[in-house]
């Protein structure tokens, strides 16, 4: 057997075969052999019909076999004897085998990518913001909680309508006669002020009362998401049944204990305030490591096999159709293939792709790894957040291999990002402050900290 390799792309090798002729004529006859065998023709016994009329039955079989044999049996060999580190099934190739004749086929493969020389990512520049909670920040946090509890009771008669308020409505509307989808619609809740509504809709029924009826048109935006409606006057009849106030809670140690085993109202204050505290935290985590994926991403340049990014790029499209559907959306789903959003998901994907690769080289070359301790502690989280007994959680992936796998692949990338973190130059800025700006216009020495 003769191989030539070539590269077609840093992430693709071509592999051109040449199988003797004698070594195609000898499987053709093994397989011939094998099927005078097994093989049961009209007016012979088994096994005995001659080798003429086997070759003559079974002969565009007996080629397509020799073919599948030895395209996979000097390809497997081609790959251990060269160390080419296939990660996708090869596109193959050829013209067709004959007997007497070399064999000749290519092998298309994707290989695992090299990286660059992983140096210079000890030190990137980045922004962090200063998390400060405020008292106002605490209040509105609370309210928001306080309204969730509140209860709609029936405002009393002569009551006119305000922002925040819940109509009872029947309604109609149509656009120069024409009826609107869904026109007619009975019993509807409606809240005055929803950010769903258009703001001229609920302005025509502010200080509305219960049993009134009210008319009035207005203009749908050029920019509006229904097209059909998008520019267009509709004209609109709207009876309202019933009008409804929030009742709300009032702001005490009963509605501080009712979120759980709170002594008062202050302290309650202090347990929203470090909530807000870790989320704002977490969010300004991500934002931090953003800026350092972006860094290595322009730093280093290389390409990826198409294989990892369609499957990421899948892993992606079905993760937001689910998410959809948990929300109550309606979702078509659409392979990747066929889905107006594929470039989309693929430069994610890619982006993806790339960053796994470059986190998990600087890991390799920084000798970070995941151990018992950060399972252990993951569980724990695990526990928190499902009621699931550790137990329970640890026996899950100690038997199943690749979820184990998949969730240290999780921890040791997520471990390197603090690794990068805890090195970077950091400039703080408040909140909403800096983001517009290349975070790489700044530098500095490894583990500087510029403070405000």
């Amino acid at each position: 057997m003769e191989v030539r390799i070539e590269d077609v792309s840093p992430v693709q090798r071509e592999l051109s075969f040449i199988v003797p002729a004698d070594e195609v004529d000898k499987t053709l006859a093994r397989i011939f052999k094998d099927l005078r065998k097994e093989a049961k023709l009209k007016g012979f016994r088994k096994g005995k019909a001659p080798e003429s009329v086997i070759r003559a039955h079974f002969k565009e079989y007996a080629v397509k076999e020799a073919e599948s044999q030895l395209v996979a049996e000097h390809y497997k060999q081609a790959l251990m004897k060269h160390e080419i580190p296939a990660v996708s099934s090869p596109e193959i190739h050829f013209d067709g085998l004959e007997e007497g004749k070399d064999f000749l086929f290519k092998a298309t493969v994707e290989i695992v990518p090299k990286l660059p020389e992983l140096t210079g990512y000890e030190g990137i520049p980045v922004k962090s913001r200063l998390v400060e909670v405020l008292d106002v920040d605490i209040d509105n946090a609370i309210e928001r909680m306080r309204n969730l509890q509140g209860k709609l009771m029936v405002a009393e008669e002569g009551y006119e309508a305000r922002e925040g308020d819940y109509l009872i409505i029947d309604y109609e509307g149509d656009i120069n006669g024409e009826p609107l989808e869904d026109n007619k619609k009975t019993d509807v809740l409606h809240k005055i002020g929803s950010p769903d509504t258009l703001p001229e809709f609920d302005q025509a029924l502010m200080g509305v009362k219960a049993g009134e009826t009210r008319n009035f048109r207005i203009t749908y935006p050029e920019d509006f998401q229904n097209k059909d409606l998008a520019g267009k006057e509709a004209s609109f009849n709207i009876t309202v049944k019933e009008v409804k106030r929030l009742e709300l809670p009032d702001l005490d140690d009963a509605f501080a204990k009712s979120f759980g085993d709170f002594k008062d109202m202050a302290a309650f204050r202090e347990f929203v305030k470090g909530q807000i505290e870790k989320e704002r935290e977490d969010m300004n985590r991500q934002w931090v490591e953003e800026q350092i994926l972006s860094f290595l991403l322009k730093r280093f340049s290389f390409d990826v096999p198409k294989s990892w990014i369609t499957k990421q790029a899948s892993y992606l499209l079905h993760k937001y159709e689910q998410d959809q559907k948990q929300q109550g959306v309606k979702v078509e789903e659409i392979p990747l293939a066929k889905h107006p959003q594929k470039k989309v998901f693929e430069e994610l994907a890619e982006r993806q792709v790339k960053s796994m690769l470059l986190l998990d080289g600087i890991a390799k070359r920084e000798n970070i790894s995941v151990e018992e301790n950060d399972l252990e502690a993951r569980y724990e989280k695990m526990v928190k957040e499902t009621g699931i007994g550790t137990d329970q959680i640890r026996s899950y992936y100690s038997s199943n291999q690749d979820q184990l796998d998949s969730l240290k692949d999780e921890l040791l990338r997520n471990k390197t990002l603090a690794y990068l973190r805890d090195h970077a130059v950091v400039e703080w800025v408040k909140d909403g402050e800096g983001e517009e700006k290349d975070s790489e216009e700044k530098s500095g020495e490894k583990g500087k900290i510029i403070t405000p």
